[in-house]
């Protein structure tokens, strides 16, 4: 097609479709942004206010962040201001215990050592959940009160994957809501107690409404979460999104956080902002800054275990890999709005969250990669795989994505074909087909009036907006050729360091010895063992469904009862060392053994193997 464009430029009408479709559907969505706009101006959107504040969890996920990151973190959610009368609980999931360049310690341990230090209980779960590819895991857990907040803290003992978190913190706060129910769930009864208990006696929750999610290298302002509040109370919808700005706290001009700020400028102030005005169906609710509502659409079982927690089989291709390890965000929305057709996303563009991005290009391609190749394949899942019912323009929109994606070179090729054609035009055909460039231009430059808040802003986005319209097209170009040359690369690569050679955000490889050692030495240790001894891999090829959520909601009388074999770890008279360890009824103190994993699960939900 290349060839096509400069052996036969005479007929770069015949190419104009693949050129002008992404800009002739910007020129569309900003009318439609206007008219919305004033439409809204003019009558109001109804809201639906309930009688009384909404119950919250308050999410933050992390891997291998530093304590100064998570601790600006937390800080920014227990400093939220005008949600003092909503119910509020901090929930922890530390993904793992690995170490980033230049840290001391794990992320884990900067939790429960130095940031999460006011704890009523600290202790080991053996075989807590079943993850998201199968396997038992267990968690160290911690509970207690930060700043006035309490807290509920995960450390998982194994690296599983961003994916994984998400899924225990969604399907236990959905399925907390359904207890008395008594559903089928991940959790090890065990497990699931502590955090009801938790929900209940020490945050005073009996009903999660809203679940808010956060990055730990993300910051909200002040308002953050009530603004999602407000746009949260228009009908049917079940998740916002904030409007997600560089953190410029290290550098003001930086370069690559100039540029970067202006395409996240422009990407919400046009296409997100459209979705939210005109569609109701925001494809991506960013994790560092979103707010879901606890309910079938969002936490489901069928949405969370078996369209979003679907592990890949070896047998399956690149693309069902590529959604299921890149941009997990984007694809549990999107499975969303497949599904529930009538549901609704939004954007609250009040709502800033302060984000850090790559400066550096090594790290900048490493996290474009995941990101145009997730983008892509959950377009790709929207265009082919949605039924009838799904939105027409957001279909269509899909489409030019995805084509735009896979011609991308074909595209810029013939730009130059057609501006050399031009040449040799009447002035008034040159202005008929440069107005769909102008168009956007024009909006571009108009977000510096009333998207950006002050004249510091301002400046950074008119620069970044010049190396966008400038060189944007060029680094798409080398996004594109890293992404295919390291698309079989289903880890973080670049973006999240750790040290000790693991530089992926996904699961460990089984080894099915080592597993065998750690069985050995659990029976040694009278320990409970659910499950069996066959790889992940090979269970994967089996069908997994009986086996996903094997355990039982414990009864009301059970839940309501503490737990006797743990101490809290606050008391004086502990030692620290003996602060982590598990406790029977005497005080006798039982290291916790090494974590045991095993990929399959009776199917009737008891424990295979059972040692007393």
């Amino acid at each position: 097609m290349i060839f096509a464009t400069w052996y036969w430029p005479r007929f770069y009408y015949l190419y104009l479709p693949f050129i002008s479709l992404p800009l002739v559907l910007n020129c569309v969505m900003i009318v439609d942004i206007i008219i919305w706009s004033l439409k809204n101006k003019i009558f109001k959107p109804k809201r639906e206010i309930p009688d009384a504040p909404e119950e919250m969890v308050l999410l933050m996920p992390c891997y291998n962040e530093t304590y100064e990151e998570c601790s600006k973190s937390l800080d920014s959610l227990v400093n939220q201001v005008n949600i003092g009368h909503h119910k509020q609980a901090i929930m922890v999931v530390c993904d793992g215990k690995v170490r980033g360049p230049g840290m001391d310690k794990s992320c884990g341990d900067y939790l429960f050592e130095d940031i999460l230090v006011d704890q009523t209980e600290r202790r080991m779960i053996r075989a807590a959940y079943v993850a998201w590819d199968g396997q038992s895991m267990d968690v160290e857990i911690a509970k207690g009160v930060y700043k006035g907040v309490p807290f509920f803290c995960i450390v998982k003992q194994q690296n599983q994957g961003k994916r994984d978190s998400l899924i225990v913190a969604r399907s236990f706060v959905f399925n907390f809501n359904i207890r008395h129910d008594r559903p089928k769930v991940i959790f090890k009864p065990e497990f699931f107690k502590a955090m009801s208990d938790f929900l209940v006696k020490d945050a005073g929750i009996k009903h999660v409404e809203f679940l808010i999610g956060m990055d730990a290298d993300t910051t909200f302002e002040l308002d953050c979460i009530s603004h999602l509040v407000e746009e949260a109370h228009y009908p049917n919808t079940i998740g916002v999104c904030g409007n997600v700005v560089v953190d410029f706290s290290k550098s003001r001009w930086n370069m690559w956080s100039i540029y970067q700020s202006a395409e996240y400028t422009i990407a919400q102030g046009l296409r997100r902002l459209h979705q939210s005005l005109c569609t109701k169906k925001v494809s991506c609710l960013p994790g560092c800054c979103q707010l879901l509502r606890v309910c079938e659409e969002t936490c489901g079982n069928f949405i969370l275990v078996e369209e979003f927690g679907y592990h890949p089989k070896p047998t399956d291709g690149l693309i069902k890999r590529i959604r299921a390890t890149a941009s997990e965000d984007r694809n549990h929305v999107c499975l969303m709005l497949m599904t529930y057709p009538k549901a609704r996303t939004r954007q609250a563009l009040n709502a800033y969250a302060y984000t850090d991005v790559p400066r550096s290009l090594s790290v900048f391609l490493s996290q474009r990669r995941r990101w145009t190749l997730g983008a892509t394949g959950n377009d790709l899942m929207l265009l082919v795989e949605s039924n009838w019912k799904f939105n027409f323009w957001e279909r269509i929109v899909a489409l030019s994505n995805v084509l735009t994606w896979c011609l991308n070179f074909f595209v810029i090729a013939s730009l130059g074909v057609m501006i050399y054609a031009f040449m040799h035009q009447a002035v008034w055909i040159i202005m008929v087909f440069a107005s769909i460039m102008i168009i956007p231009l024009c909006y571009y430059l108009g977000l510096t009036v009333w998207l950006c808040r002050n004249s510091l802003e301002r400046r950074q986005y008119l620069l970044g907006l010049c190396i966008f319209t400038t060189c944007g097209p060029f680094i798409n170009i080398c996004v594109t050729l890293y992404a295919c040359f390291y698309m079989d690369n289903f880890g973080w690569g670049k973006t999240r360091k750790v040290l000790e050679d693991a530089e992926t955000g996904e699961a460990e490889e089984p080894n099915p010895e080592e597993q065998f050692s750690r069985f050995e030495e659990a029976l040694h240790n009278n320990e409970k063992i659910v499950g069996t001894l066959v790889p992940d891999e090979e269970n994967q090829l089996e069908d997994p469904v009986l086996f996903k959520t094997p355990f039982t909601v414990p009864t009301q009388s059970n839940l309501a009862s503490r737990v006797a074999s743990t101490v809290p770890s606050t008391d004086p008279s502990i030692a620290p060392s003996r602060a982590a360890s598990i406790y029977t009824p005497e005080g006798a103190a039982i290291q916790p053994p090494p974590p045991v994993r095993h990929p399959n699960h009776n199917p009737h939900g008891i424990d295979a193997i059972q040692h007393n």
